[in-house]
């Protein structure tokens, strides 16, 4: 299970976002926690920006196209990365964009996402069997 909170992204308090800490494995085989927003809209596993990158001296792979919620295709780098979800290493791609950490609907699948969507609300994502 993975627990976070809910916090303003703005100054005036407004624009909600659900962050929960995630630990990925840097290049010397420890995991690291990095805060990434939930975001139901990404489609990818996870998006870091190049300065998270940095901090885990992960190396890029290569780029690759995507769609923006506008409707724009842009190209970014990417890189392999492992993270522990739900206990236990996963193997997943890791689009290089942006300025904050976003975990994707592809890392979410198999989870239950729970928030409690106010101001210091909870966030849960529980590992779930789907049905068959």
């Amino acid at each position: 299970m993975h627990k976070g909170v809910v916090r303003p992204s703005r100054a005036d308090g407004s624009g909600l976002e659900a962050w929960v800490e995630i630990s990925i494995r840097n290049d010397a085989g420890e995991f690291r926690g990095v805060e990434a927003v939930v975001d139901s809209g990404f489609t990818g596993w996870l998006a870091l920006p190049f300065s998270a990158i940095s901090y885990l001296n992960l190396y890029p792979s290569g780029t690759r196209f995507g769609i923006l919620a506008d409707g724009r295709e842009e190209e970014s780098g990417y890189c392999e990365a492992v993270v522990n979800w739900h206990d236990h290493p996963m193997d997943i791609w890791v689009d290089i964009m942006g300025n904050t950490p976003l975990i994707g609907t592809d890392l979410l699948s198999g989870s239950r996402l729970i928030i409690d969507w106010w101001d210091g609300g909870d966030v849960i994502i529980e590992e779930r069997t789907p049905p068959a």
